[in-house]
């Protein structure tokens, strides 16, 4: 694998073009480019564990996995990637969990384990607080890539 950088405007274009089933910048660009899919998962090794590792509470959220708040009648969605969460609508990252509430909801005071939430294997929303509380559930919320 290859790795390349790219201006923040062009990451958050590429992200622009997620479709259903794009699980990372790989797979966007192989359906764009109308390439096959790669022959095995690209692996990341981000973080300690890949994905976003929560200091504070000792809480992983494994590479990929996607959670999501309404705010304001608004969805947003960001995706543990690499030590941090990324946003694909704007591009961003952040390092913290309060870092991405912030950026959701400036200036206000809240608790992002109680707004932020995850789809389950079977389709069922739970606030990432449970991830918290039950660290088996990490297995469980992982989205198959």
């Amino acid at each position: 694998m290859k790795t390349i950088t790219v201006s923040s405007d062009v990451f958050a274009a590429i992200w622009k073009a997620h479709k259903e089933g794009d699980e990372t910048e790989d797979a966007i660009l192989r359906r764009i480019f109308k390439l096959p899919p790669a022959p095995a998962a690209v692996a990341h090794t981000g973080g300690r564990m890949g994905g976003f590792y929560d200091e504070r509470s000792g809480t992983h959220f494994p590479e990929g996995m996607r959670i999501f708040r309404v705010y304001k009648g608004r969805k947003y969605e960001a995706i543990a990637e690499r030590d941090r969460w990324f946003v694909p609508s704007t591009g961003n990252s952040y390092h913290s969990l309060n870092k991405l509430s912030q950026s959701v909801n400036p200036g206000g005071t809240e608790n992002a384990w109680l707004n932020w939430r995850y789809t389950d294997e079977e389709g069922k929303d739970h606030f990432i607080d449970e991830m918290r509380k039950d660290p088996t559930r990490n297995i469980l919320s992982r989205r198959s890539e």
